[in-house]
């Protein structure tokens, strides 16, 4: 794991990575599970209230994780980091993913399917962690990669039509938040280790 190197300004930047990550898996982990239970029509008095309720959680923690990390920079500033390089490649890649997401999209409009624009687009969307597992150094970026975009053929398979709108947003949205919480958890070790070693 990344928070074995002993080098403080890289584990400070690894925490506030960390942070960001799970604030945006949580924002659109909750925008594919809101538009899963949605679509569903899965909404009541129990299960409107539990969402939003993991929702704000899951963002707080991100937000404080993500302070925690800006903090931590503050205190170990890096040297000699190449956040320009990282950058230009975070761009491209998420350039290459709206671009598919609009070819998917046209295409299944073309086949007058939606049900298959979604299932698409949800995979488009998978298979944009691959390589921001690497520019990241964020390895678990692969696994959900893989598993979001087997999941998505799966339902291609399995279903049709609002089941597998239904299904593919539900399952897209839960991968998104476990990752998450995975990187919550991963990053608050991080700097648990970066405040036990001063």
């Amino acid at each position: 794991m990344e928070h074995t190197s002993i080098d403080p300004s890289s584990q400070a930047q690894a925490v506030g990575g960390a942070g960001r990550g799970a604030l945006v898996e949580a924002m659109f982990g909750a925008g594919w599970l809101g538009w899963g239970l949605g679509e569903a029509k899965a909404f009541n008095g129990f299960t409107a209230p539990m969402f939003g309720f993991l929702t704000l959680l899951l963002l707080a923690c991100s937000i404080y994780v993500l302070r925690r990390g800006r903090l931590l920079r503050k205190k170990y500033p890096a040297v000699g980091a190449s956040t320009r390089t990282t950058l230009n490649w975070y761009l491209l890649v998420v350039l290459m993913e709206i671009l598919g997401v609009l070819l998917v999209m046209s295409l299944a409009n073309r086949l007058h399917r939606a049900d298959l624009g979604t299932d698409w687009c949800a995979m488009v969307v998978g298979l944009h962690f691959l390589p921001l597992a690497k520019i990241f150094r964020a390895p678990h970026l692969v696994v959900l990669g893989i598993l979001m975009t087997l999941w998505c053929a799966l339902c291609w398979v399995l279903f049709r039509s609002n089941a597998l709108v239904i299904s593919v947003s539900l399952g897209t949205g839960i991968l998104l938040w476990g990752s998450c919480v995975f990187a919550l958890i991963r990053g608050g070790g991080i700097a648990h280790s970066l405040r036990t070693v001063v």
